[in-house]
Order: structure tokens, then sequence, then C-alpha cells
């Protein structure tokens, strides 16, 4: 028995166009081990993009606009590099235990 891959992009297919090993890096580039400041953010997703365009994905573009409006939202700022400590998606909705 194999056990189902997980699905690192949000709202596009993670099968197609190579896209889940570039929405896995960008997961970790935003999450606990990453973060950083908004300098950082901004690199983290231009790689994403250029990931996505590489492999010739049409989502490239949309993919790069929706992470640059709404990734602060997710993206773990380290203290002193934003506006606030953390990610503020953690202060709305609790990490399961």
């Amino acid at each position: 028995m194999t056990t189902p891959e997980r699905d690192y992009c949000y709202f596009i297919d993670h099968r197609k166009y190579n896209r889940n090993i570039g929405c896995r890096r960008h997961d970790n580039a935003y999450g606990i081990n990453g973060g950083g400041s908004e300098r950082d953010r901004w690199r983290a997703d231009l790689t994403f993009y250029r990931h996505m365009r590489d492999n010739g994905d049409p989502m490239a573009l949309p993919s790069l606009l929706a992470c640059l409006v709404f990734g602060w939202f997710c993206w773990n700022y380290h203290p002193g590099k934003g506006l606030w400590r953390g990610q503020l998606l953690r202060r709305f909705v609790k990490a399961p235990k």
C-alpha cells in the first residue's frame, strides 16, 4: 500500500507541471524554518514563479501575483523584520496538537 502524495499546492492541481515540488519549496521558505524579512518573502515568491515558468506552467504569473498580494498573511516574519512576530495566520488559526 502506498501513501498518497501530500498536496502542497492550494487552489491549483499539484499533479501538473511539476508544481508540487515548487509548492513544497515555497511552503518551506514561508514556514517555521523559513521566513525573515519582506525582501526574503519576495525572493521566495520569485523563486516559486521561476520554477513554474521554467516548467511551462500557465499558472506561473497568476500564482506569483496571488503570493505577492496575499503572502504577507502566511509569511513567518522574524523579530524586528516585520510588523508582527511570526505568522499572522497563526493568530487566527491554531495549529493542531
